[in-house]
């Protein structure tokens, strides 16, 4: 390593603050002019494969958007012909069909006959296209390339409509409740789009299948849908949008919500279809030039200038400064005021915030305590907004006393395995314990509970009841282990619960243990679909940051001081590496570190290994600052030159 554990501690006091000052910096730089940062979030590429497909069917003609999609995927393809959810990943059946359908409408193959046999080799190995995911088969059937019969009946659906159903529809959680909706629509209509007249994947049905292309297929599939029902499906949808026509901002609810309209009579040339799929548009690109132009299935600007603002303000940035200013006022704008709630006629308390720029409709919690963290050093200047926010998330607890990511008491876990759900996390939307953990951290740090609180009790409680056996916890929306356990153990640490010392030892031997040799952490998306730790072989800025935390949160609560010197040593190791890999990189970071749907869509932030390491390593100069000459002080006299 270049920073040994052994240099000075003045030495590597100028080195952390000279490398907090140049992170800040950089982000100040990267601020959007309207006080947003809106780096990439990026889900591999069945987004951009999706777009293209959907584009095609919809008579969208953009020469310079389609190509740059077309490129991505020749630029991802696998040796083997396939395509993965993500780096060092086995080749996936859906991925790959819905790329290879979307490089066969355009004759993108006429230069690549070996890499074209490659992937129907891959696609017929793996079961051909009736053995995709529903998702998939849903495009292929607009596409009019397999016949409407090998989905799911959307009469499955309709009992989710009903008031006499023991399962609703709002036991659904809201992403896939949007794609439902649509799913309903298309599929009772047997839709096939008009701009399709020949199948061109017929021979990839892997069982030797002949269909014909159908576009009002006369076969049963049980009950009909009824009228009424398709008409509150769309009431529900048009409900549901925003201004600019998205459903909630995502690319594929949004596409699906279009085809059900043209299902139900529009024509393609339909000014709506037109001015949505234009707003699709704003979401492919690549800001900073960080990766390839690629389609964001949604943006991520809400959530990164939450984490962002906060990280800059931690590192000493006054509240006073422009760039903060700016960047609170994005904020402040972006609360959800009103709620509507379509599904039940109703209103619902506002208060919360969404993920992207044009979701106004659908808060989430997470969201909601990034943005209420970030804006509470100004609470005083919006004290009915922010006072607003903390009610709304105070009103989300589950039965259970956990917290979940969208919708509350959403949590019926069993109904993952009905036969029509091929998505693992696609249905229920449990309580968790990185999405109860940060909403804890966030009422005991801002003094809107105390640990004695009944509701802070039993979501501790429930806490303890989730750690996994080796100590470490899950984590749903980060990978996995490493992201689960470190905000568990933020908000274990300030709770000073006398009976989360044995927990919190688990989570450090578990921790320690996983360190790799040269003081970096790293786990692989393969966690989130084995249900187990599965280490990287080298260490990412993000993994490492979040540990270093973790370490450094456990130091402050640790009484006994051998342990307390095998955290020291295990922290400042981290330290070393991340101030090593600043120096050679950037913190630059090509692998996700995010989770959507295990297996199939795994997140990438570009902003990540920007915040994070700048967030660790803020903690680590907080904590040994009593070692630098100069302390804070100096840090703060830097800033301000």
């Amino acid at each position: 390593m270049g920073y040994h554990i052994h240099q000075s501690a003045v030495d590597r006091g100028v080195v952390v603050q000279r490398i907090i000052q140049k992170a800040v910096t950089s982000l100040l730089n990267e601020q959007a002019t309207d006080g947003s940062w809106q780096h990439g979030f990026e889900m591999g590429i069945m987004p951009d494969a999706q777009t293209a497909s959907f584009l095609y069917l919809l008579n969208y003609r953009d020469p310079i958007w389609i190509q740059g999609l077309i490129d991505r995927m020749r630029e991802t393809q696998n040796t083997d012909g396939s395509w993965s959810p993500y780096p060092d990943s086995p080749g996936d059946l859906s991925t790959t069909v819905e790329c290879y359908y979307a490089m066969t409408l355009y004759d993108a193959w006429d230069e690549y006959p070996d890499e074209r046999l490659a992937t129907e080799q891959f696609i017929l190995r793996s079961g051909g296209l009736k053995a995709c995911r529903n998702l998939t088969k849903m495009l292929l059937a607009i596409g009019g390339e397999i016949s409407w019969i090998h989905l799911p009946s959307p009469t499955l659906y309709a009992w989710l409509w009903s008031d006499l159903s023991p399962v609703k529809m709002q036991d659904i959680v809201t992403f896939t409740r949007l794609h439902i909706a649509s799913m309903i629509i298309v599929s009772a209509h047997q839709y096939v789009s008009p701009v399709v007249s020949t199948r061109k994947l017929g021979h990839l049905m892997a069982y030797g299948s002949v269909i014909k292309l159908q576009r009002r297929s006369k076969h049963k599939r049980g009950m009909s849908v009824p009228t009424t029902l398709l008409r509150r499906c769309m009431h529900y949808l048009n409900s549901q949008r925003e201004l600019d026509g998205t459903l909630a901002g995502y690319h594929s609810s949004t596409f699906l919500f279009l085809f059900a309209q043209l299902a139900m009579g529009y024509e393609l040339t339909h000014p709506d279809i037109r001015q949505t799929v234009n707003v699709i548009r704003r979401s492919w690109g690549c800001p900073f030039g960080e990766a390839k132009n690629h389609q964001q299935t949604c943006d991520a600007h809400i959530w990164n200038t939450a984490l962002t603002l906060r990280a800059v303000r931690d590192a000493g940035l006054p509240l006073s400064h422009s760039n903060v200013r700016s960047a609170m006022r994005y904020l402040v704008n972006h609360q959800h005021i009103s709620q509507w709630d379509a599904y039940h006629q109703a209103f619902t308390m506002p208060g919360g915030w969404g993920f992207s720029s044009n979701n106004t409709r659908h808060p989430d919690t997470d969201d909601t305590v990034a943005c209420l963290e970030a804006l509470a050093d100004a609470s005083d200047c919006n004290y009915s907004q922010w006072q607003l926010g903390v009610q709304w998330l105070i009103s989300r607890q589950n039965s259970d006393g956990g917290w979940s990511a969208f919708d509350q008491n959403c949590g019926k876990r069993w109904m993952e395995n009905i036969p029509s759900n091929d998505m693992r996390h696609a249905i229920a939307d449990p309580s968790t314990p990185d999405i109860t953990a940060r909403v804890i951290e966030f009422f005991l740090n801002h003094q809107q509970m105390v640990a004695t609180d009944p509701a802070i009790h039993r979501a501790v409680r429930w806490l303890l009841h989730a750690q996994e056996k080796d100590g470490s916890w899950y984590g749903r929306w980060g990978n996995t282990y490493l992201y689960g356990t470190w905000c568990v153990v933020r908000a274990l640490c300030v709770s000073k619960m006398i009976d989360t010392n044995k927990p919190l030892q688990r989570a450090r031997n578990w921790l320690l243990l996983i360190q790799q040799r040269d003081g970096s952490f790293g786990e692989s998306c393969k966690s989130d679909t084995l249900g187990c730790y599965t280490p990287l072989q080298q260490g990412l800025p993000s993994q490492t940051a979040w540990a270093l935390e973790t370490l450094l949160y456990l130091y402050s609560v640790e009484t006994n001081d051998l342990e307390k010197k095998r955290l020291s040593h295990a922290s400042h190791r981290s330290a070393s590496w991340l101030i090593e890999s600043f120096e050679k990189s950037q913190w630059r970071e090509l692998v996700p570190t995010g989770s959507a749907f295990p297996g199939a869509l795994h997140i990438r932030y570009h902003l990540y290994p920007k915040v994070w390491p700048l967030v660790a390593l803020t903690r680590y100069r907080n904590t040994y600052s009593h070692l630098w000459k100069g302390g804070e002080n100096k840090w703060l006299s830097i800033l301000d030159s």
